[in-house]
């Protein structure tokens, strides 16, 4: 019995192993400008903004990042702030 509990607790150890070692890698591949300013421009398109484009952006912590957007909204030419974290890989626009 004792050998059934240490190879399950063996196994589920390596899998949980595996499990974080992919969302680590799907981090490292989304912690980057191009997927920030990305990610920025899809809410801010989906927000009905038209005529996005990314003015700069920069790094606030680790994983998150400031992106700073010029768009087109109701006929009004608005510079918008967006916040990307890549740890979740969700981005919001700053109300």
């Amino acid at each position: 019995m004792s050998k059934l509990v240490l190879l399950t607790t063996f196994g589920l150890g390596l899998g949980l192993a595996g499990c974080s070692t992919t969302s680590d890698v799907n981090y490292a591949d989304r912690n980057n400008i191009e997927v920030a300013g990305s990610r920025c421009l899809e809410v801010a398109r989906t927000s009905g903004y038209s005529d996005v484009a990314v003015d700069s952006a920069e790094r606030d912590g680790r994983s998150e990042w400031k992106v700073r957007l010029v768009a087109n909204k109701d006929g009004k030419n608005r510079t918008e702030r967006c916040e990307y974290d890549a740890r979740t890989n969700i981005a919001r626009l700053d109300d």
